[in-house]
């Protein structure tokens, strides 16, 4: 009985001592991907195999999911995709960089351990023995079944050389040229970085571009009151499917920029219809058009010559919301278009309007844009606001996006 005892003390004490090593050598700081990427990182990268559609390179995760969860507008998604997919478990990462990465429908790791915890995940693996993993050297792979790494980099010469302009982030994401309908929404492959605070969301995406055209530099005021507002350099193809929703040629109004303020949307009807404010630079131009859309948009809602702008409202309640509407200036100036968003009103609002069939047909860009718009936004509803700006230079489109907690 004596025996059993100390053996039993031994045990204790192993188990006792194996978990205050762990616990005491978890980071509570998050590291950061700079660019360019280190060896080190690239060697961690090259782990992805070629068929991959999109993967993320996350230095120190165990202090990132702790960013994440102290997040308002993260913590619950987090939750969630935790619960319902099988991750690395939390006693394994210590210090550890990943690798993830997303073929079909499986998500794949790289962990890359310090060698006490690599001794452990290896006896652990001896009794899991439905465990989805395997060993490349001293890195952990789960979920990454017989595909062995290509000869080709994950990171090629194009795409390093598109993130080396990014700024240091928490998670370097990648999407190839096969990864669709996902964010950021530029041309693909496109890298992004992302940083985490309690605060906010920030991201910067960036993705090659052969648009070479000359536009103007954007500074947008958006209106606080508006669900959603937005500033162009040149008018959106959506805007064409809004004019039959409004009865007014809206596209032939900005088609030398312009701005757009949505403050509601009647979703009680068989068409959604939205109501809003179109302003444009009181040009010389558009001085020209302006008589024969008044005219027309008199029938439906209100004009206002503002002097250095002229505003158009497709309803008769918007205009005197626009006018006595305070201002947010935008965080970034854009060369393309700058956009703000009240996701907890706009979200329940996309909900209904993205599965509208009516609108699907009528207007199709419009349904699309409705659509893409809630599977990027649904799990924000919880942010105060989203902004983003969207620029081309040097054959390069970049996509700036904050996310601010309430």
């Amino acid at each position: 009985m004596r025996t059993f005892l100390v053996i039993l003390l031994v045990v204790v004490l192993l188990v006792g001592g194996a978990a205050i090593y762990l616990a005491a050598t978890t980071p509570e700081t998050a590291g950061a991907v700079r660019f360019p990427l280190s060896a080190s990182d690239r060697a961690l990268l090259a782990h992805v195999p070629p068929g991959a559609e999109a993967f993320a390179l996350i230095p120190v995760a165990a202090a990132l999911q702790a960013k994440l969860l102290a997040n308002p507008v993260t913590a619950e998604p987090v939750r969630q995709w935790t619960a319902e997919h099988e991750l690395p478990r939390a006693w394994m990462l210590g210090g550890a960089d990943i690798a993830a990465w997303k073929s079909g429908k499986t998500t794949s790791y790289a962990v890359r351990l310090d060698p006490f915890r690599a001794l452990l995940v290896r006896m652990w693996l001896l009794f899991a023995s439905n465990a989805d993993a395997s060993w490349r050297g001293s890195t952990l792979i789960m979920h990454g079944g017989e595909a062995a790494p290509g000869a080709s980099p994950a990171m090629s010469e194009d795409l390093l050389r598109l993130a080396a302009a990014l700024p240091e982030g928490d998670v370097l994401v990648v999407q190839k040229q096969s990864a669709r309908g996902a964010f950021p929404p530029i041309g693909r492959p496109a890298v992004s970085s992302v940083r985490i605070t309690p605060a906010e969301i920030l991201l910067v995406s960036r993705a090659a571009t052969e648009d070479v055209a000359e536009t103007r530099e954007i500074r947008a005021q958006f209106p606080r009151g508006a669900i959603l507002a937005a500033s162009f350099a040149s008018a959106p193809r959506i805007l064409g499917d809004l004019n039959r929703l409004t009865g007014t040629r809206i596209d032939a109004l900005v088609d030398n920029g312009g701005s757009i303020a949505i403050y509601g949307i009647d979703t009680g009807t068989l068409i959604p219809r939205p109501r809003g404010v179109v302003v444009v630079p009181a040009d010389e131009e558009a001085r020209q058009q302006w008589d024969d859309l008044a005219s027309v948009a008199a029938l439906v809602g209100e004009t206002r010559d503002l002097g250095d702008r002229l505003a158009l409202s497709f309803d008769r309640e918007s205009m005197g919301l626009y006018i006595k509407d305070a201002t947010v200036p935008a965080t970034w100036p854009a060369t393309r278009w700058a956009l703000r968003i009240d996701p907890a009103r706009l979200v329940p609002v996309l909900r209904k309007t993205a599965d509208n069939q009516g609108l699907r047909f009528v207007a199709p860009r419009v349904h699309r844009g409705a659509r893409d718009l809630r599977h990027w936004i649904d799990a924000l509803d919880r942010a105060s606001a989203v902004e983003a700006a969207d620029s081309v230079a040097g054959g390069v489109e970049e996509l700036r996006v904050r996310v601010a907690s309430k």
